[in-house]
């Protein structure tokens, strides 16, 4: 999705991810709150948001949620991937940086979801690898709140 279409829908959620990583026995936590868009479909619903901070300012995700049990995670811009978290089983799946390309091995533990046209949370934890070497394993709760008024949030 260009930049232009992102800036044509309208934001009118306000979206809290909380993301958990450990690696090597270390653990590292960080919250992000943006305003994006949620649109709820027939078989799941799709969160969407652009990145404004950080390395990955400018990038435009996209969560696509296939209720019950599968999420397919995708970015466009400087950092590209295609990321399918399907309960209990292996993905490979490419990851595109400005350094090179990655492929990794993705395994979903849990995927928990709660979510409405007004809202909800949506919670994972999955396994990333690099060439069958050393496991990243993350989590990630989204919280997605709809708002009346976005001048005034």
């Amino acid at each position: 999705m260009s930049d232009k279409k992102l800036n044509e829908f309208e934001k009118k959620y306000r979206i809290t991810i909380n993301d958990k990583h450990i690696t090597s026995g270390e653990q590292t936590e960080s919250e992000t709150e943006l305003m994006g868009n949620l649109s709820v479909q027939k078989n799941g619903y799709e969160i969407r948001y652009m990145e404004h901070t950080g390395d990955m300012a400018g990038t435009t995700t996209k969560i696509f949620v296939d209720e019950p049990n599968k999420v397919r995670l995708t970015r466009g811009g400087l950092f590209q991937t295609d990321l399918i978290l399907e309960l209990k089983k292996r993905h490979n799946c490419c990851y595109e940086t400005p350094y090179g390309t990655l492929i990794m091995g993705v395994y979903a533990h849990r995927i928990d979801s709660n979510m409405n046209p007004d809202g909800g949370d949506l919670e994972f934890s999955y396994s990333l690898d690099v060439g069958g070497g050393e496991v990243l394993e993350n989590e990630l709760k989204i919280s997605v709140r709809k708002i009346d008024n976005v001048a005034n949030s």
